[in-house]
């Protein structure tokens, strides 16, 4: 993918997205792998073996499959409606 798809990208819907957690602060965290099922500002809600977890968004490195994307959440940590129009200068 090109920067242009990948800006596209951060800009898009992420519920309903595959998502591994890669890296996180909160070891716990890492190699929880499923389904996006809520998003607010601060969290994701991922469906993981039929349970759900809430995880920060800025504290763990995402790994959106299949499009094999990483993202350090810091970046994607506003509201979904405020992405649609961010820059994402720093990607």
């Amino acid at each position: 993918m090109n920067r242009d798809e990948i800006i596209d990208f951060l800009r898009g819907e992420f519920i309903g997205k595959e998502v591994e957690i890669v890296e996180s602060k909160n070891k716990d965290l890492v190699g929880i792998k499923g389904k996006i099922v809520d998003e607010t500002k601060n969290m994701f809600e991922i469906e993981s073996n039929g349970k759900t977890k809430k995880v920060q968004k800025n504290i763990c490195k995402f790994k959106f499959l299949p499009e094999n994307i990483i993202v350090e959440g810091k970046i994607i940590n506003y509201r979904p409606e405020d992405r649609i129009n961010r820059k994402f200068r720093d990607w």
